[in-house]
């Protein structure tokens, strides 16, 4: 029975990322003439988009637990419902950005520029105008547009996946991010159990059992006491403030206990 069981997660995973990637390919050219049809500029569209993105992913997420590969649960999801907010994450799996995008109706996402060169991804990218990371100084102002327009901006610090075992290491870009627009982050605690789909998993490492992914969504982070510094000097404590609050919540258990 366990090896009936491993074989069946083995063919429901490949059928799940075939269908994400026959998805990535056929949504955005199906719904990019409807959404230049509709009456509205950039900005209209472009919500309009994400929210379609939005529930494609929802159901690929239902899909998924549908098949017994994963099961999945989410707290505090309702604080990913208001506008404007900076929901910062670790980012332990491959499918951390769609559950995300799954629980946020219009979700921008700051995502890397070779998603551009991925035929399952380079479709949504261009449709919902997630902010790709090689735009340089551009990318601050795009942020605080998006911030500004009401956009729910989901960004992962470390920049990639995290390595299991490893510490947390924080790019300076989300503090920077937070310093100059002044928004408060929110985030995101997430764990998988058993590890899979990191940075030394591929899709067909199969783990031993089905997987359990967990999104702890908490109060945003006061940063008040940043404010009096320099935006340099701010941007670096700040990131190492957000690295150890990150790592402190991720080595509490369920109920909150260290």
């Amino acid at each position: 029975m366990r090896n009936l069981n491993y074989y069946w997660r083995l063919v429901a995973t490949a059928f799940a990322f075939s269908l994400f990637g026959f998805g990535g390919v056929v949504v955005p050219v199906v719904a990019l003439p409807v959404l230049y049809l509709l009456p509205g500029g950039v900005h209209r569209r472009q919500v309009r988009a994400r929210w379609l993105v939005h529930r494609t992913f929802r159901i690929f997420i239902q899909i998924m637990r549908g098949l017994h590969v994963m099961t999945w649960e989410v707290s505090g999801a309702e604080k990913l419902q208001r506008p404007g907010i900076l929901v910062l994450a670790n980012h332990p799996t491959l499918l951390d950005v769609v559950f995300l995008v799954a629980f946020i109706p219009n979700a921008d996402c700051i995502v890397k520029s070779r998603l551009l060169a991925n035929p399952a991804m380079r479709g949504f990218v261009r449709l919902t105008g997630y902010i790709t990371n090689d735009s340089g100084a551009r990318l601050l102002d795009s942020a605080r547009q998006s911030l500004a327009a009401g956009s729910a901006l989901v960004l992962f610090p470390e920049g990639t996946r995290t390595r299991p075992g490893a510490d947390l290491v924080f790019q300076r870009g989300a503090a920077n991010i937070v310093v100059r627009t002044g928004v408060q982050p929110t985030p995101v605690i997430i764990r998988c159990d058993p590890p899979t789909l990191s940075k030394q998993h591929k899709w067909y490492h199969i783990p031993p059992r089905k997987f359990h992914l967990s999104f702890r969504v908490l109060d945003d982070i006061d940063v008040s006491r940043f404010k009096a510094l320099s935006a340099t000097v701010a941007a670096r404590q700040l990131t190492r403030h957000m690295e150890e609050f990150i790592a402190e919540e991720l080595n509490r258990n369920e109920y909150g206990s260290p």
